[in-house]
């Protein structure tokens, strides 16, 4: 009776206990580990460059051509630099969010001499781009694969500069553009809220007619431009920090 009594309790020691000691164990892994989801609200920064295609017609004769409907085309191109605001909600293997992007852009082009004098410049720029956007994913693991789409807005700005035969006539004309975005997209978090990532976007918008007054040794002349539809492309690098609180999903 007694070395039987020894033997359970050596049992017990070994055996026994360390299936408690693992069920235990498994126990706490199960219920304190945990996997973040990718819902929350994200804020970060953005850098990289652009490029597009617009095109000037003169719709009368002015200052800076000689017959109505003259044209040419630009493609323009730059960097930009910006910032973002968004907010994402996982939903199992889906992801939904909406984003706000503001980025200041040196997206430009400078010709001499595309329209009637050799020597006249003519400059198109974008000097900023406000979008705002939905976002749908697919999340897995740290990875996420996403498109988006929605509303875009620029200050376009346009000008000339004429040399000989009459030379030192100025027009700079700028307002703001609508038009619309999409793009695709992939995120990489590093750590819990570190998330690096990679976008592609298009932009478009509409044109219109840009109409100002001339400067410098021909002041007060008209001064009109319709500009064509302008098409815009961006590649970005993107560094966002992710405040992840919403409920979490085990990973047992």
């Amino acid at each position: 009776m007694r070395r039987s009594t020894l033997v359970l309790a050596a049992l017990l020691l070994s055996g026994g206990g360390g299936a408690l000691a693992d069920g235990v164990g498994a126990r706490s892994s199960a219920n304190c580990c945990y996997a973040p989801t990718w819902s929350g609200v994200y804020a970060g920064f953005q850098a990289g460059g652009a490029w597009g295609d617009t095109g000037w017609s003169f719709p009368f004769a002015e200052s800076f051509n000689t017959l109505p409907g003259q044209r040419f085309s630009v493609s323009p191109d730059g960097a930009l630099v910006g910032a973002q605001l968004g907010v994402n909600q996982q939903f199992g293997g889906i992801l939904l969010g909406g984003e706000l992007a503001f980025a200041g852009t040196d997206w430009h082009e400078t010709l001499t001499g595309p329209a009637t004098f050799p020597q006249d410049r003519f400059k198109t720029a974008i000097s900023n781009l406000l979008t705002v956007t939905a976002r749908a994913g697919v999340p897995f693991g740290d990875h996420l694969l996403y498109g988006k789409a929605g509303y875009a807005n620029g200050n376009v700005a346009l000008g000339a500069a004429s040399g000989p035969p009459v030379p030192d006539i100025t027009a700079n004309v700028s307002h703001r553009e609508d038009g619309w975005t999409a793009g695709v997209g992939w995120e990489y978090r590093i750590g819990r809220s570190l998330v690096f990532g990679i976008e592609y976007d298009y932009v478009e918008f509409s044109g219109s007619r840009f109409t100002t007054t001339t400067g410098g040794a021909l002041a007060g002349a008209p001064f009109s431009v319709d500009l064509e539809s302008l098409h815009m492309q961006a590649v970005t690098a993107r560094l966002s920090i992710l405040l992840d609180r919403s409920p979490t999903a085990s990973t047992k």
